[in-house]
């Protein structure tokens, strides 16, 4: 058992432009989308040719008038590094949504039947190339998938970027490939290790080669995550172990590990200390740390290191669990860009791109929906050599900073707005009869080009929730956030529009005997130690009416599987590919719940039974928790009639009236299927203001946790590693499971398969053993998963989280049938009502105030 600590990561695959926004209230939200973790808010946008009070529209939405309209928004902060190779915040990357312009992106293609479309944007054609380039897998050291050769391989691998030859820079130079490959080698740049690197260094569309380069001349150390045993090692002549590669190994005391969930062991002695640990020798083995927190692995080092994590039994671990604990040192040789990295030019229009694995054609566009392309002379005149690593100031301010997109960054001011207008050198523009710039898509929406980014302004002012929604009523923001209780007073307006997110809220609980007995003595619970039983555990979930339940926060939805209706398994190809949908994933859940269907039955058919749940059976769940109490009685775990007190690891930040009705309904289930079973009362207690309960709850400091998990909507198969691959991720359920070492059997083409959960959970991605396999082979392996796994009770699916936001009458989107692909159709394709003139006037004639009810 481990005691790896866990925070929230996100998958999400981000398709949609700035300010996509989502739709709801009365008008119908389409196909479900995805976003952020809890409860967010979203907007409405009018349908095509709607007419608002004093905006005559025409058909698609289309102003008579033709002036100014600027759109603005609000953050609570603004973006301060917009460099494409080194952002790192969302309010970073949304500056980028407004001066740069992708490879390719996605937007409607008919939207009455919600079909979306590939557009080339500062690419003109991209093409797979792998028949006729060989050469390059060899010469870059491409990874081969299973049953492919250097002489066979025949697509997957090397694919051609036609450039768009209309392309410039904001100060009117052509961009040609010449700026890529300067961009690429930039970004991969040994000597600066740009944060950004890590899309190109690794991943499913990692750039052959850019590993080598940007570690080029330089020792990495690097977690080894249990790759080597001791007996995997052999001693060198100054005692220290290396591994058959000659890799150097280390005993990581003061070095962020996977193990320890990206925190360091000292984190964990330090807060711990000899409740968890045998300190003894921790003062001289951190005194024998390097500057990397290393201490070299050697039979001494490692014979006073193994009491610190296995001698104390509250820490749970064996000798066993040691190389959980080591780290290798990695010397790459210098490295000559040309001749290591797939990435170079053609032509002065067409670059190649080696990919490092084999990929999906789509999933290669998908990687162009971002770049990697910075301005030459900015970039190099912004550079700081005096530090350990070379610094640039490109993309921190209007004055370091080229756009290529259709907005440029007019102004900034720090912390309070970000002015972006027209960039007259975007190739999409065109000059209208009165001297304006207009532009119209290079491809057909409905069966026509349509007029696209109509906005001549963006303003974006710092603003905090109480003062946007004022700002918003009085007309002067184009969108609002409302916040849950403000929902309440705007569910029914037309301009309120909501989707569907991929998150699903869930408690997720710590099990572990001996730490829940530690919480009941320290934690301020008392008989915690119930959650220990699987059957207690069960009946709380069958206790739960999540469609009551979900009426205490507005944007909420039931959810009783770990993977909602946004994920898809061929979205490129079938837009109706839903794995919620599969016959194997309804099938997972109609086996969870023991719904029975066929002749004689009654539902006839899988979907009827499979629609039928609702996770709600009161029966069952006092029946489960008659049987919990007395094998926990029987276990000497628990004293028959003893009340039950369980604080919950509630939210980041304070809690709110929507988090106190939430609780005070999960304490009325509960109690009501504990009533008559032998239990006394159960108080569930939530808890704000926790940094991150994500490792507090495997950790030992809540025996409950409340989260999401969401993202990777176009990839479901991959979704299971964040609950079994702790190499990966950082498991939530840390404490419950070694996944590394539990095993599950799957019949695969008639044949028993027994691999751990951890192996399963990559089976279906990368290199696994059934990455090639046919879609019923993944959906088979990844319901089976699903189904298992929920069915240890480990995590109970609570709902599913929407995002919600208000629209100003003043703006509009396309359509009002949202989509996955291509939300709302986006900034790019709004369309305004007013001109900023006619906007201030209708304003004024409202009073200075507007209604939104």
């Amino acid at each position: 058992m481990s005691k790896k600590l866990s925070s929230v990561l996100a998958l999400v695959l981000a398709l949609v432009m700035v300010l996509s926004l989502a739709a709801c209230g009365n008008k119908p939200a389409g196909t479900d989308g995805s976003s952020g973790a809890e409860t967010g808010s979203a907007a409405e946008t009018q349908s095509n040719g709607e007419t608002q009070p004093g905006g005559e529209t025409q058909p698609g939405g289309e102003v008579s008038d033709v002036d100014s309209y600027t759109y603005n928004t609000y953050s609570t902060s603004l973006g301060n590094n917009w460099n494409p190779h080194t952002w790192e915040t969302n309010a970073d990357d949304a500056v980028n949504g407004y001066i740069t312009s992708p490879f390719v992106t996605m937007s409607i293609l008919n939207s009455e039947d919600g079909v979306y479309q590939w557009v080339y944007e500062m690419a003109t054609e991209v093409n797979d190339v792998t028949a006729d380039h060989r050469d390059d897998l060899t010469k870059y050291n491409v990874l081969l998938a299973e049953g492919d050769t250097v002489d066979t391989a025949e697509k997957g691998y090397v694919f051609e970027i036609k450039l768009n030859p209309d392309a410039k820079w904001a100060n009117g130079e052509a961009i040609t490939a010449d700026d890529y490959i300067y961009s690429m080698k930039a970004l991969l740049d040994p000597a600066m290790k740009n944060y950004r690197a890590n899309l190109y260094v690794a991943g499913e569309s990692a750039l052959a080669g850019a590993e080598a380069y940007y570690y080029a001349g330089s020792t990495a150390y690097i977690d080894s995550e249990g790759a080597w045993a001791m007996a995997d090692l052999t001693a060198g002549e100054d005692g220290q172990y290396v591994t058959a590669e000659g890799y150097p190994m280390y005993i990581a005391v003061n070095f962020p590990l996977a193990w320890t969930s990206g925190n360091t062991l000292n984190d964990y002695v330090e807060a711990y200390g000899d409740a968890y640990f045998d300190v003894t020798n921790w003062e001289t083995l951190m005194g024998m740390a390097d500057e990397n927190g290393l201490v070299p692995l050697t039979d001494e080092n490692l014979a006073l290191f193994t009491p610190v994590t296995t001698t104390v039994a509250d820490w749970g671990e064996t000798e066993a669990d040691l190389p959980n604990y080591f780290a290798y040192a990695k010397t790459f040789e210098d490295a000559d860009y040309d001749e290591t990295v797939g990435c170079y030019k053609v032509d002065d229009y067409t670059i190649i791109y080696v990919n490092a694995v084999k990929i999906d054609f789509n999933y290669f566009l998908t990687s162009l929906t971002s770049t990697w392309l910075v301005y030459e002379d900015l970039y190099e005149a912004g550079k700081d050599t005096s530090g350990e690593l070379v610094t640039t100031n490109y993309g921190t301010s209007p004055e370091t900073t080229m756009a290529y997109g259709p907005y440029m960054l007019e102004s900034l001011q720090a912390d309070k707005q970000m002015v972006f207008v027209q960039n007259p050198e975007w190739y999409g523009w065109e000059q209208g009869e009165d001297g304006t710039l207009v532009s119209y898509t290079n491809f057909e929406v409905d069966g026509q080009q349509v007029q696209q980014y109509r906005a001549t302004r963006i303003v974006i002012d710092v603003m905090d929730d109480s003062a946007a929604k004022q700002a918003f009523l009085k007309g002067q923001l184009s969108d609002w956030t409302p916040t849950p209780e403000d929902l309440v007073a705007y569910a029914a307006s037309d301009q309120l529009y909501k989707v569907d997110e991929t998150y699903t809220m869930s408690f997720f609980f710590n099990t572990d005997v001996d730490m829940l007995k530690a919480m009941d003595e320290s934690k301020g619970n008392t008989n915690s130690v119930v959650l220990s039983n699987i059957n207690f555990r069960k009946a709380f979930s069958l206790a739960i009416d999540r469609a009551e339940w979900v009426t205490a926060t507005q944007g909420y939805k039931p959810a009783f599987s770990l993977m909602n209706g946004l994920y898809y398994y061929d979205i490129y190809n079938d837009p109706e590919s839903s794995y919620r949908n599969s016959e194997q994933a309804m099938q997972a859940i109609v086996n969870l719940y023991g719904v029975e269907y066929g002749e004689g039955k009654a539902y006839k058919t899988l979907k009827e039974a499979h629609d039928s749940i609702n996770g709600y059976n009161l029966t069952e769940a006092k029946e489960l928790m008659a049987t919990a109490c007395k094998e926990l009685v029987d276990a000497g775990l628990y004293t028959e009639g003893e009340d039950i007190y369980i604080r919950v690891g509630y939210k980041k930040g304070a809690l709110d009236s929507a988090d106190n009705n939430q609780m005070a309904l999960m304490n009325g289930y509960i109690n009501a299927a504990v009533e008559g079973s032998g239990f006394g009362k159960v108080t569930l207690e939530a808890v704000g203001n926790i940094d991150d309960r994500y490792s507090a709850v495997p950790g030992g400091e809540f025996a409950i946790g409340y989260g999401a998990w969401g993202g990777a909507a176009f990839y479901p198969f991959r979704n299971m590693q964040v609950y079994c691959d702790p190499d990966q991720y950082s498991i939530n359920e840390a404490a419950d499971w070694d996944p590394k070492t539990e095993t599950l059997t799957i019949n695969i083409d008639g044949q028993d398969v027994t691999m751990t959960w951890q192996q399963w959970s990559g089976a279906l991605i990368g290199s696994g053993p059934y990455a090639g396999a046919d879609f019923e082979t993944k959906l088979n392996v990844t319901a089976k998963m699903e189904e298992e796994y929920l069915g240890k009770y480990y995590r109970i699916p609570l709902a599913g989280s929407t995002s919600c936001s208000m629209l100003a009458y003043k703006v509009g989107y396309y359509t009002d049938e949202y989509n996955i692909m291509y939300d709302f159709g986006g900034l790019r394709l709004m369309h305004f009502n007013y001109t900023d003139a006619e906007w201030n006037e209708f304003v004024a004639s409202q009073g200075g105030t507007l209604n939104y009810e």
